[in-house]
């Protein structure tokens, strides 16, 4: 069996093309952008030009196989995080078995943490897997979850039990009230800076 690997990160931030930007420098580039326009839903490549009207809802940012969604918010706020798994159901049924709350759409299941943030799952053999791109390109090497001292252990140990040890992912303990992503690694052969930040998702004055 292969061990889970986190591949996805979700932010909301208050500037979703000064993020876009910020993030090309790890390798991570738009591909593309969901909303509405005059109540109907639309769907757009990076490069193409929004109808009159539009509202970005989302913004798919990607660099082989490390995948960034950045939607439109007040604050930069972390979301969630995403995992490849060997068996979802499995994961899914420990999770239950500790009262989180599970939330399932077509393509996605998300796992509802005590924390304040949600796990999304994906199989190995799921579509939205396989539209990723080259390991080699740009890839997570190491995810950061910041969390509280106090809730530090309790998070890590509980991660494992019931989402599997993640390969790069750990839990590091900070003085604070909510636990969040606030820094990754990445590597690939177009990455241009390996360490990732949250705080280079929002311009200063927005933090």
């Amino acid at each position: 069996m292969e061990r889970p690997c986190l591949f996805h990160l979700h932010y909301h931030v208050p500037d979703v093309e000064y993020a876009a930007a910020a993030l090309s420098a790890y390798g991570i580039e738009p591909v593309a952008r969901f909303g509405t326009a005059d109540g109907e839903s639309v769907s757009l490549a990076a490069d193409e030009t929004p109808p009159d009207g539009f509202t970005l809802r989302l913004q798919t940012n990607r660099g082989g196989s490390a995948d960034v969604t950045l939607t439109p918010g007040p604050r930069l706020a972390f979301d969630h995080f995403g995992v490849v798994v060997d068996d979802v159901s499995a994961v899914v049924e420990r999770a239950r078995q500790r009262d989180w709350g599970v939330t399932e759409t077509e393509r996605r299941t998300f796992l509802v943490t005590p924390w304040g943030f949600r796990i999304e799952l994906q199989q190995a053999t799921s579509d939205l897997v396989s539209e990723l791109g080259d390991p080699a390109d740009c890839r997570f090497t190491e995810v950061i979850l910041a969390a509280p001292v106090e809730a530090r252990d309790s998070i890590s140990r509980t991660i494992r039990d019931v989402v599997g040890d993640v390969t790069n992912f750990r839990v590091a303990p900070v003085r604070a009230s909510t636990a969040a992503v606030r820094e990754a690694f990445v590597d690939g052969a177009r990455v241009e800076n390996p360490r990732f930040e949250r705080g280079v998702l929002a311009e200063e004055a927005s933090l």
